[in-house]
Order: structure tokens, then C-alpha cells, then sequence
């Protein structure tokens, strides 16, 4: 499994309540053997970034389709400790 990272970007603030929503109401993640890792919110809620472990990056593209949303990236990603 990889590391896959999500950016997206919103017109209208986040708070972590939508945040959480969001979360709870993404389909198809085990049928793409998606698992969610962690999520950041930027200062001002407009910006998320999220982690996932997934087979690969279209794994992720895969069910932003199925959730019908448009994340404004998705790439894979290695984590190195300090």
C-alpha cells in the first residue's frame, strides 16, 4: 500500500464538523481498498489536505469519482521520519 495524498480546495469555509461529515458520508472506500489516514484543515477552512493508504493514486481518483467530487490533486507520496 502507498501513501496518497488529496488536496482540495473550497468556496466556502470548512469547520471540522463539515470536515467529519465529509468523512462519514465517502463511499466505496473499501472497494477500492482505500483507508483514510489523517486530514488537515488550513487556517480559514478553504483548504483541505488528506492522507490515505491505497493500492495507488487512481485508487483515490477512483472514488472521488464515485463520490462525485473533484480533488484539486491526488499523488503519491513516501514518509520519511525526522
Amino acid at each position: 500500500m502507498e501513501r496518497i495524498v488529496l488536496e482540495r480546495e473550497f468556496e466556502e469555509p470548512l469547520t471540522a464538523e463539515d470536515v467529519r461529515r465529509l468523512a462519514a458520508g465517502t463511499r466505496c472506500l473499501e472497494l477500492y481498498r482505500v483507508k483514510p489516514v489523517c486530514s488537515y484543515l488550513m487556517p480559514g477552512g478553504r483548504r483541505m489536505v488528506c492522507i490515505f493508504e491505497a493500492p495507488d493514486a487512481e485508487a483515490l481518483r477512483s472514488v472521488s469519482r464515485a463520490n462525485q467530487f473533484q480533488p484539486s490533486t491526488i499523488w503519491a507520496a513516501t514518509y520519511h521520519t525526522p
